[in-house]
Order: structure tokens, then sequence, then C-alpha cells
């Protein structure tokens, strides 16, 4: 075998490697299930908590944390936004699966949430 047939086999083994692991973190990540936070445009009056899609969210004053042991997420990133929005009432921040929404996005997700 050459060397150059030979590099392109430990490349092709390590490149296996590496898709073999990769599909074994989505499945620890789910395990942990679902996690997110919110910030509410209305704070509430006193400690609440409220089930969305699944999911439990505990809000006191703006800050909203939602959690869920066995869901990996709601849906798309959209529309996991847009259930919360229209559980909770219209957001100033949202969080989820290591991704902030900004500016028109979380603009666009209060509006199809009303």
């Amino acid at each position: 075998m050459t060397s150059t047939k030979f590099a392109m086999l430990k490349l092709s083994i390590v490149c296996a490697m590496g898709l073999g692991t990769s599909a074994i973190v989505p499945a620890a990540a789910a395990a942990d299930g679902y996690r997110a936070e919110a910030t509410l445009a209305t704070p509430v009056q006193s400690a609440t908590e409220k089930d969305v899609d699944g999911v439990t969210w505990r809000c006191e004053h703006d800050k909203c944390f939602g959690k869920a042991e066995k869901r990996a997420s709601l849906d798309s990133y959209m529309k996991e936004c847009r259930k919360v929005s229209a559980g909770l009432g219209k957001l100033t921040r949202f969080y989820s699966r290591g991704r902030e929404m900004h500016g028109s996005d979380l603009k666009n997700c209060n509006n199809a949430a009303s």
C-alpha cells in the first residue's frame, strides 16, 4: 500500500470514528431534557408555574425558566419561542439549546404568538 493510500485510509477511519461519536452526543443531550430561559416584557406579580406544551415554566418577576426531563425541544427554534410567548406573554429575551433570539426574530416570535 502506498503512503498516499495509507494516509487516505487513516483519514477515512478518523472521519468514521468522528461520525460515530457525534451521533452519541445528541442522544446524551436529549437525556438531560429540555432547558430554556425567557424574560417577560410584563413581570408576574408572584411566582407562577405554567405548562407550555409539556414543559414546566417557572416565572418570578420577569425571569422564567423552562424544564422538561423527557423532551429535547418543543419544536423548531422559532416555534419554541412562539409557544412560550403565547403561553407566558410577550418576551424580551428567549434562550434555548445554546441559542439566544435577538432583534427582528424575537419581534416575529412575539407577533406570531399573538
